[in-house]
């Protein structure tokens, strides 16, 4: 099976966020697997992927306040990643951001 593109990957994410954040906590570690892994080399986009990592460490400490600070941090990095994403990933990025940050102030 062909691994997702990266379209693909965030509609998977969008629909993790609207799921509610037990659903992502339960799908954390593939989810976040594989986008540390689609953007790993992308020197423009290393920042998110380390914060990835910081937050599937959180995640795995159960640590709630990281979780949250994290969250909230990928808002902030996925909205500036909106702004100069190509046209068919832009609204879906900024969509992301929007859950993100809601799902920040879920879990802090």
């Amino acid at each position: 099976m062909a691994a997702p593109t990266p379209l693909e990957q965030l509609d998977t994410t969008l629909d993790s966020l609207q799921g509610g954040l037990i659903k992502i906590t339960d799908a954390a570690h593939e989810d976040l697997a594989g986008w540390i892994k689609t953007l790993h080399g992308n020197k423009d986009l290393a920042p998110i992927a380390t914060e990835l990592q910081v937050l599937q460490d959180a995640i795995t400490a159960n640590h709630r306040g990281g979780i949250a600070d994290s969250l909230s941090k990928l808002s902030e990095q996925t909205k500036g990643a909106a702004i100069t994403a190509t046209p068919d990933a832009q609204s879906k990025l900024f969509q992301l951001s929007d859950g993100l940050k809601l799902a920040a102030g879920q879990v802090g």
